[in-house]
């Protein structure tokens, strides 16, 4: 009988070579590749998103420490981090007679015209004890360039119904869309509207400001497919167009990327249900999404390109225990009625071995030119890869 072990290690190196395989094939057409650089690791902690700053610098917010912190570099400096400012810290919630611990997550932020960083994050009670403190979203704000940062002030709570699953419903994944002067918009996923159903269904939603935080519109929804999951959104503006790129797993397929358009001027005074032409499909040649698993979509704008990452794993497997980073790329000039299917190219950082590793919650930063930093949750530690796409 063949030794066991041996199998399984043949059985993840088959996986990997797929990968490999997969990856050569859509950047051989054209030359399209991605180069990577060495890895920096910033230390223990999950979910890390990086942007540039009006001052230049870089900075990284995430998870970690019973908290959600921040950091700042310099472009010249990537290699040298300051050391977290804690924004804010997990607390305990009570109801009167009973108390849970209220975790910090998803850590996302914007700077806006005038300045003002807002931070968001999402509140989750241990044991999804939704009955004591419901799931939300909350923000924290800085005037100071990110020296010092206000109370967090929630800004949305989940319904606490018990759904009929018994599975209590929630709202996650807060993304900070900067617009004009002291407006944004802050995006996320939200399962509480279909508290009477049996799955948990997700939409996601938007809230406006337009004065810099201090006030909130009521919730709209953006997109969603019926009866399914759309999540994890991350929203960029490109020419007339607003892009979010979301996970969804419409008809039989597993959670995947899927990019939702809308023009920027129509604002999704509409939601963008599921079929539309408005959504769309952007990898040239997809893996195969009823057996792999695709999550955590996340979009960018480098000078000539646009940079899409998420976390993939081969099923059956567990997407939190075996997913590596992927990036994906396509030149702007595909882009044809608001649209760009060719993303190719596909490539996981060196660093980064499927079976071996995890690497989770991934996110994009633009540096100068195509060059870009790949942010993820490797192995528990906030590690960044740059990379640089281009065509030979």
């Amino acid at each position: 009988m063949m030794d066991c072990k041996f199998m399984k290690r043949t059985f993840w190196l088959g996986f990997f070579a797929l990968f490999a395989m997969r990856s050569f094939c859509v950047a051989a057409s054209d030359g399209l590749t991605i180069k990577w650089g060495r890895p920096i690791d910033l230390g223990t902690g999950g979910y890390a998103r990086v942007h540039r700053l009006a001052d230049g610098r870089f900075m990284a917010a995430y998870s970690a420490g019973g908290g959600v912190v921040a950091r700042f570099a310099t472009l010249k400096a990537l290699r040298d981090w300051s050391e977290p400012v804690v924004v804010a810290r997990d607390f305990t919630a009570t109801n009167g007679s009973e108390a849970v611990r209220v975790h910090l997550a998803n850590a996302e932020f914007a700077q806006l015209e005038t300045g003002r960083i807002i931070y968001a994050c999402n509140l989750r009670p241990k044991g999804w004890r939704h009955d004591i403190h419901p799931c939300a979203i909350a923000i924290s704000t800085s005037d100071d360039a990110g020296r010092t940062w206000s109370p967090l002030k929630v800004l949305y709570r989940a319904d606490v119904a018990l759904p009929a699953d018994g599975v209590p419903h929630g709202c996650y994944e807060p993304f900070v869309l900067p617009l004009k002067g002291n407006a944004a918009q802050i995006y996320f996923a939200d399962e509480s509207p279909y508290s009477a159903a049996k799955c948990a269904w997700q939409n996601i939603s938007l809230i406006e400001t337009a004065d810099g935080g201090e006030s909130w519109s009521a919730p709209r929804i953006a997109s969603y497919t019926p009866e399914r999951r759309d999540g994890m959104p991350v929203v960029m503006e490109l020419g007339q167009w607003r892009y979010m790129a979301i996970e969804s797993n419409p008809a039989k397929t597993r959670l995947h990327p899927q990019i939702v358009r809308i023009r920027i001027r129509d604002n999704w005074r509409t939601p963008v249900l599921a079929p539309s032409p408005d959504r769309f499909e952007p990898l040239a040649n997809p893996p195969d999404w009823c057996k792999h698993h695709g999550s955590a979509p996340y979009i960018v704008a480098t000078k000539n390109y646009i940079l899409l990452s998420w976390h993939e794993t081969p099923l059956p497997g567990d997407p939190s225990a075996t997913s590596v980073a992927r990036v994906a790329a396509v030149p702007k000039r595909e882009i044809k009625d608001g649209r760009f299917t060719t993303m190719r190219g596909e490539s996981t950082p060196p660093g980064m071995v499927f079976g071996r590793d995890r690497g989770l919650w991934n996110s994009l930063c633009p540096l100068d030119g195509d060059r870009f930093l790949l942010v993820t949750e490797q192995n528990g530690r906030i590690t960044l890869y740059p990379g640089n796409v281009s065509i030979k």
